[in-house]
């Protein structure tokens, strides 16, 4: 049986912009809001076999708000940039994607308010699918609808465009986490640690990670524990800042970036110098140093 371990992702796309959710909640809007769940599958798939989920949409409508509204399902390939964005693109275009993988229904229905909707998504992995993690994702937005033109009345229009993303995970998994650099920055009243996470294997890796910034007698005088550095994708890179609020003083300090990659090998610390001056300066370690 596949493994399978949900969460939120949920996105919204309203007059024309696209945002992000990550904790789970519903998204809200004058009209009422609507999520959907699991929001992330990862399932450990054979070469061959078949399995079928189910994606659960929940709308709930606003005050004044009672008649369906039309959805659209369709498939996208997805990506996280080195800087840390999520790309979708079209389906199967991608590197590893899954998207020729699925097929989904309905692909179109109408959503009753405080009613739960679900899409059956089978999953097919062919015989001949190489080891390692195919992504791609289930993307439902709302039908545009035709708007009726009343002189002197202002329109608004919500429109829900959320995802459901998918690792299918082929066995062979490998994972190889490395800080391939390592740079810290002081503000007027912060830091700002910024390492270059890479991952040489085939399977997403999620790390777990600390900062801790050290005076010239190796006494902490900043420190960020219990950090989870965005997933890293197979065969990737990720440079995500950590911010620390902290006001330094002059002075030379040493920045110790220490992660467990969780693929099977030791925890990993990068360390660089920062130096502080009347006026911030950005310092850069030429060649980290890892240790175990």
């Amino acid at each position: 049986m596949p493994k399978l371990l949900p969460i939120f992702f949920v996105l919204i796309s309203f007059s024309g912009a696209i945002s992000a959710q990550l904790d789970g909640s519903a998204i809200p809007s004058i009209g009422g809001s609507m999520a959907v769940s699991p929001a992330r599958f990862e399932l450990e798939m054979k070469p061959g076999t078949e399995t079928t989920v189910v994606v659960s949409l929940d709308y709930r409508a606003g005050e004044n708000t009672a008649k369906p509204v039309r959805i659209v399902a369709s498939l996208n390939d997805w990506t996280i940039t080195k800087d840390g964005r999520i790309e979708y693109s079209r389906s199967n275009t991608l590197p590893n994607s899954a998207s020729p993988w699925l097929i989904y229904t309905p692909g179109e229905a109408a959503l009753v308010p405080g009613s739960i909707h679900q899409i059956r998504v089978t999953i097919a992995v062919p015989a001949n699918a190489q080891p390692g993690d195919h992504l791609t994702s289930l993307i439902i937005e709302q039908r545009p609808e035709t708007l009726k033109h009343e002189s002197n009345v202002r329109q608004m229009i919500v429109r829900y465009r959320m995802a459901s993303v998918f690792y299918i995970k082929v066995p062979g998994l490998t994972k190889k986490g490395s800080i391939e650099n390592l740079f810290a920055e002081s503000t007027p009243d912060s830091i700002i640690v910024t390492p270059t996470l890479k991952n040489e294997g085939n399977s997403m890796i999620r790390a777990i990670a600390d900062v801790k910034v050290l005076d010239n007698d190796g006494k902490v005088v900043a420190n960020a524990p219990d950090l989870e550095p965005l997933p890293i994708l197979a065969g990737a890179e990720v440079s995500q800042p950590v911010t620390i609020s902290k006001t330094l003083a002059p002075g030379i300090y040493t920045v110790k970036y220490r992660i467990d990659f969780q693929d099977g090998g030791k925890v990993t610390e990068g360390i660089t110098d920062l130096i502080v001056k009347t006026t911030p300066q950005i310092a850069q370690a030429e060649k980290p140093s890892q240790k175990p």
